[in-house]
């Protein structure tokens, strides 16, 4: 079994608690060791290449898991910014990059930028992934479908190796105090926070608004970080925790299908030439997945809600 705490709270412990749910202000710490972004960010070049398709999260013999399974174990052990321990610190510590509720701690901007810096985020890492295997793509978990942590992201071996889809080890030497650890989850400790339904994806769906798309998106958004616990529930170690890009992948992949449906005539202008930072792009530069080098395969999204009563 992946790292499960005894309690929430001996999970959560970076600089001063950031978590999903309560304090959603997201300013980081001064002690976090909060960088600015980079004039330029080596690793940055256009999209080139096959297109890749984003499948759900499957067995561990379907050859999608075992091609990511591989390239993730791969950038798990790089130590330089190439590494899968650089990339996770974009999010939280020791950058804080991330876009949260239109708010973000290396600046005072308020934008609705959520959306578009994670898919923006996923996008990097799949690149750093298919620098190892050109045919890695990320995988989606469809919480709707699947009421728990899969299988697959469970099981602490695969196959009799270490499974790096299971955990990641933390090294945050410059925050205070200093993190060196594995991560860990508590799926399920929150008696107060469900797992979010079909149902509940179609009303967001639903949406022809773009500012209400966007915010009941993060509200659902929120509530599995916090079902999932442990390091998940907290802003500063979430991307660490695997599952973290899983999760973020259904995301985006529901956003692909509101443009599906409703385009993108709702984003505002206003916030087309935002950057992304640190992945040199804009918001307008992210819109459009297919240029971005990947798609969704159609999938579970049309199966009935099991969980319907």
């Amino acid at each position: 079994m992946a790292n499960r705490p005894s309690s929430l709270t001996s999970a959560i412990q970076i600089c001063r608690p950031l978590f999903w749910a309560g304090e959603m202000s997201h300013k980081a710490n001064a002690n976090c060791g909060l960088l600015l972004a980079p004039a330029n960010i080596r690793g940055y070049a256009p999209m080139t290449g096959s297109m890749v398709y984003r499948l759900s999260v499957g067995e561990v013999t379907a050859p999608h898991m075992a091609t990511y399974i591989q390239a993730l174990s791969e950038i798990q052990a790089i130590s330089d910014d190439r590494g899968y321990n650089h990339v996770a610190g974009f999010h939280g510590a020791p950058n804080f990059y991330c876009w949260h509720h239109q708010n973000n701690a290396n600046t005072d901007l308020q934008a609705r930028l959520f959306l578009p810096w994670h898919r923006a985020y996923l996008w990097w890492l799949e690149q750093r992934l298919r620098d190892r295997l050109e045919n890695a793509a990320l995988p989606w978990w469809d919480w709707t479908l699947v009421r728990d942590v899969p299988a697959i992201y469970d099981d602490d071996t695969i196959g009799g190796r270490r499974n790096p889809l299971a955990s990641s080890t933390i090294i945050l030497p410059t925050v205070n105090p200093p993190i060196n650890r594995e991560t860990v989850r508590a799926p399920g400790s929150n008696p107060f926070v469900r797992l979010p339904r079909r149902r509940e994806v179609e009303r967001v769906l639903a949406q022809s608004d773009w500012a209400s798309f966007s915010d009941l998106m993060e509200s659902l958004h929120d509530r599995v970080h916090v079902w999932v616990g442990g390091d998940m529930a907290s802003v500063g170690t979430a991307a660490f925790d695997p599952i973290f890009f899983a999760h973020h992948c259904m995301i985006d992949r529901i956003w692909y299908l509101w443009q599906v449906r409703h385009g993108n005539g709702g984003v505002p202008n206003a916030l087309l030439d935002l950057e992304l930072i640190p992945f040199g792009r804009r918001v307008k530069d992210v819109l459009d997945v297919q240029t971005l080098g990947y798609e969704y395969a159609v999938d579970s999204m049309e199966v009935p809600d099991a969980d319907s009563p």
